[in-house]
């Protein structure tokens, strides 16, 4: 992925997926580093609704899979 702020590039694995408030479906991640002032800093990169589909299923099995303490 590409920081928004600092056009820096990193890896990641399986980011969450988000629904912008235009509508449109995006990955979104921390950045590694921060900006001026200690300002946490966003990498973004859109995607396609099926993306969105995808990870929502899979949050929904790994919620289901882990047991809830009384």
């Amino acid at each position: 992925m590409t920081c928004m702020t600092t056009k820096q590039k990193f890896e990641v694995e399986n980011p969450p997926v988000v629904v912008l408030s235009n509508g449109r479906y995006a990955y979104r991640v921390k950045c590694p580093w921060e900006g001026k002032n200690g300002k946490e800093l966003h990498a973004f990169k859109f995607c396609s609704a099926e993306a969105y589909a995808r990870y929502t299923k899979m949050q929904e099995q790994a919620e289901q899979e882990t047991p809830e303490e009384p």
